[in-house]
């Protein structure tokens, strides 16, 4: 039976639900707003498979001896680029793959806000897997149904955080040659209580339900500054860069990602998928000036089968090979977890008393002039140099 003493000892990936052989295991939220494997012990037989394919547990590890490879990119669909988060790279992986007779695998955001793992055999379908969510996804058995496919010779393409990938590739147990992996480089997995207290409070505040929200909207300003829209039932539509965001800007600043993510096994180079994504912030190259308002994004390969998958669909997409250390000076979380804030466990604590507008605005939009503020400050900077 699975036993998680320390939160830090399980990224949700959702593997243990998929493994149970009398689905005694369901996903559900914890005090803090994360999902976690809950345990039916009238149901559960102490078989140990949760743990057996546990990819945290197991310290799961691919491609550690293939040396990574880079790219700038777009894609030479400018639609495409537009409609996307960054460059536009994952669509061109997509119609490959279902043009081919595949299955492809991403995210969806759904009724509520609820973000989960689903499939899709159509490009049409696939459209609901654009678009960054920075919410955690639920995987609802789904690796499941990606071993139905590949053991019935379909082409998968399966899209997730790095941990996903990990827990996927566990749970198969074997290498599938019709499989490609594609992680999206992830700076952690935000919280859905901080998240639905956000929502809850505005909805109060414009005297409406917001309906849909765009972490990564183009309209106006095009990829950068990163600009954040969320919509309302009643026709309203509030914009803001990401760090006038207060909840995105929480994210960014690390104030309330899951346990894992603080200590992640898998950001680190080479990447666990076969192939990474990321957008290049930063990047300065020859390619900026033709889609700067579009989006740039970052391609690692690590494996052999990315660079098949690479080769097969870079005839879409404008690219140029960059070096390594380019990369890690643009985009950290290609190689490092997120910083760990002190505050933390302060904030989640205040989460339970107060309203998100007060204690965003006392946690992030501090000053730093009081001495609370100025010790964590003070402790978060030891404890990164130490890390």
């Amino acid at each position: 039976m699975i036993n998680i003493i320390k939160k830090s000892n399980c990224s949700g990936c959702g593997v243990c639900v998929s493994v149970c052989p009398k689905q005694a295991i369901s996903m559900q939220l914890d005090e803090e707003g994360f999902l976690y494997p809950k345990i039916n012990k009238d149901l559960c037989i102490d078989c140990s498979l949760c743990n057996k394919f546990c990819p945290k547990e197991n310290k799961f590890e691919k491609n550690k001896n293939y040396s990574c490879e880079f790219f700038a990119a777009y894609n030479k669909n400018k639609q495409i680029a537009i409609d996307s988060s960054s460059g536009g790279i994952f669509w061109s992986f997509v119609e490959y793959i279902i043009k081919n007779n595949g299955v492809v695998y991403g995210v969806e955001l759904g009724k509520n806000f609820n973000v989960f793992h689903s499939r899709a055999t159509t490009l049409n379908d696939a459209l609901k897997f654009r678009k960054s969510k920075y919410l955690e996804s639920n995987t609802n058995n789904i690796y499941k149904k990606v071993k139905e496919d590949l053991n019935n010779d379909r082409l998968v393409l399966f899209s997730g955080t790095p941990c996903q990938i990990a827990g996927l590739y566990c749970f198969l147990g074997k290498e599938y040659e019709k499989l490609y992996t594609c992680d999206v480089v992830c700076h952690g997995v935000p919280s859905k209580k901080v998240f639905n207290k956000y929502i809850a409070e505005l909805n109060s505040k414009e005297n409406s339900n917001a309906i849909s929200m765009c972490w990564r909207d183009k309209e106006n300003a095009g990829w950068g500054p990163n600009h954040v829209s969320i919509n309302f039932e009643n026709g309203k539509k509030l914009t803001s860069t990401s760090l006038d965001n207060p909840y995105q800007k929480g994210f960014l600043l690390n104030f309330y990602l899951r346990p894992s993510c603080y200590v992640c096994n898998w950001a680190k180079l080479p990447r666990v998928g076969d192939i990474s994504l990321a957008d290049f912030w930063g990047y300065t190259g020859e390619l900026l000036e033709q889609n700067k308002n579009s989006g740039i994004s970052v391609i690692v390969v690590s494996s052999r089968k990315g660079k098949d998958l690479f080769e097969k669909c870079n005839n879409s997409f404008i690219y140029h090979s960059v070096s390594k250390e380019y990369v890690i000076s643009k985009s950290r979380h290609v190689y490092k977890h997120p910083k760990f804030r002190f505050a933390r466990k302060y904030f989640f604590k205040d989460l339970e008393k107060y309203s998100f507008d007060f204690i965003s605005k006392k946690y992030l939009y501090s000053n730093q002039k009081n001495f609370k503020n100025l010790i964590f400050k003070i402790i978060d900077k030891i404890v990164d140099k130490i890390c």
